[in-house]
């Protein structure tokens, strides 16, 4: 496939040039006077917080052009103040710094090329605002002093830190701290909430993680939230669980925002690859969504009228990285959009994992990677509270015939002889086989056994010459789309 990734996005907004639909979103969110449009095309007002859409949205697309792009950092840049004051709405010009619009603005202003704003001592300055407004005690995230806090105001400051640190900004050594001690509260608070602030929180923890911030003991819990959270965005009946949310404070100047759920594939994207089931209907969402006629995306109004700056700019982003994804996955526009209709939207589990009891410590070493990569796997372990009292005869053929992509069979003695791998999934697996043609099949075999039913043409892989983490990681490829030249 040789189309480009701005071809592909054309395709799957059915337009002429998403070239020309990214600068014409641009044109409308920038308003005279250095402002950035609040809401509705054609509304007027200005609203940072919508600057930071902008800035991390479309502004962040390399289909507009560099010149634009520069002008558009330059006018985000201008909206601090000396003294690290952030530009506030034009109805109260003199209340924009909240975490929220703040997190959002300086991370806009570090995508820029160079580190030419963000070693400034105006950056320095609304950093230093920003982690004032963190409760150390808890790591929360209050709006602004003494309102509210919400897990989601987490998110924009977690992406910040995150590229500082990879940046090799001066300010890395000051926002170390407050990183840690958001993981801390994330982890804290990640049990009892809805599952459109889980992504957000476990999208943050993901980038702790990776900078090495999470102590051993973290990254169990880290780890355990990421494996309920993938287990459960698609439900039983194969529709995705991930609703938008709606948050607003009740002091004055009064403040809402809303999570929009299409905007999610942004977070979600690394988790299953492309063609995850929650992607898929994730995406599908966010290409349904855009309207043509306004030239961008409502939101999530019901109600006709014009484009949202904020949607349409993130919306212009996540469409660029879908593009992007299904270029890397050698998938035409064409082929995806039909997935998105297809069953296999609907699976629940990308990887399930079958093995005898003695080789636990095995699977578990590849579930761990497995679910660290986002891939949604079951594992007997992680699913006990769904297992307790069902027929698992019934349970396990149809979650390994029906709800999983992909089965990792860990093949040995102690699988032939397991009452439940090596009979009754086994069996599940057999028939999924015999129902499809493309693979579904995914053997690593920790001893050289004949195992009944399987085809000897088909590729694996062997522990003597594959650790289980090197086939997990392999694994990971596979299911991503990253490439399969390695399963033969």
């Amino acid at each position: 496939m040789s189309e480009t990734v701005c071809e592909i996005a054309s395709r799957l907004l059915s337009i002429d040039s998403f070239e020309s639909l990214s600068q014409s979103v641009l044109e409308h969110c920038l308003l005279d006077g250095g402002r950035f449009e609040a809401g509705r095309f054609g509304r007027d007002q200005h609203s940072s917080a919508s600057a930071g859409a902008v800035l991390n949205g479309v502004a962040s697309v390399p289909c507009v052009p560099d010149q634009i792009r520069s002008r558009t950092f330059e006018l985000g840049y201008s909206l601090i103040g000396t003294d690290g004051r952030l530009k506030g709405h034009d109805e109260h010009p003199d209340d924009g710094t909240t975490s929220w619009s703040l997190a959002q603005v300086l991370l806009g202003i570090a995508r820029a090329p160079g580190l030419r704003y963000v070693e400034s001592p105006r950056f320095h300055n609304a950093l230093m605002r920003l982690l004032k407004l963190q409760n150390r005690t808890t790591g929360a995230w209050p709006l602004r002093e003494g309102d509210i806090d919400d897990v989601s105001f987490a998110f924009y400051p977690v992406l910040l830190f995150d590229r500082l640190v990879r940046r090799g900004s001066s300010h890395a050594r000051h926002v170390m701290e407050p990183l840690r001690a958001t993981a801390r509260h994330l982890l804290d608070t990640a049990s009892g909430i809805a599952p459109t602030n889980m992504v957000l929180a476990v999208s943050a923890l993901d980038r702790i993680a990776r900078l090495g911030e999470l102590s051993k003991s973290q990254r169990v819990q880290y780890l355990a939230y990421k494996t309920r959270l993938n287990s459960c965005l698609v439900d039983d009946d194969g529709g995705l669980r991930l609703e938008d949310l709606t948050l607003h404070n009740e002091l004055q100047p009064r403040w809402h925002s809303v999570t929009w759920s299409p905007l999610l594939y942004g977070c979600t994207r690394a988790w299953g690859g492309v063609q995850s089931g929650h992607n898929l209907q994730i995406a599908d969402r966010l290409i349904s969504s855009f309207d043509e006629k306004e030239g961008g995306w409502l939101g999530p109004s019901r109600s006709v009228g014009k484009a949202s700056s904020w949607a349409s700019s993130l919306g212009v982003l996540n469409t660029y990285l879908l593009a992007r994804d299904l270029v890397a996955a050698k998938i035409s526009a064409e082929e995806f959009l039909e997935l998105t209709q297809s069953e296999h939207s609907r699976r629940r589990f990308d990887i399930v994992i079958s093995f005898g009891g003695p080789d636990r410590a095995v699977a578990q070493e590849v579930r761990d990677r497995l679910v660290t990569a986002g891939l949604r796997v079951f594992f007997d372990f992680d699913f006990r509270h769904n297992l307790l009292g069902e027929d698992l005869a019934v349970t396990l053929q149809d979650i390994y015939f029906r709800r999983s992509r992909y089965a990792v069979a860990i093949l040995s003695r102690s699988f032939l002889k397991s009452k439940w791998a090596g009979n009754w999934e086994w069996r599940a697996v057999l028939a999924r086989m015999n129902s499809q043609q493309q693979g579904y099949l995914l053997p690593y075999f920790l001893e050289n056994v004949e195992v009944p039913g399987l085809n000897p043409t088909i590729g694996f892989l062997s522990s003597d010459h594959v650790s289980p983490r090197e086939f997990a990681e392999i694994v990971v490829q596979k299911v991503t789309g990253a490439f399969d030249a390695q399963f033969r």
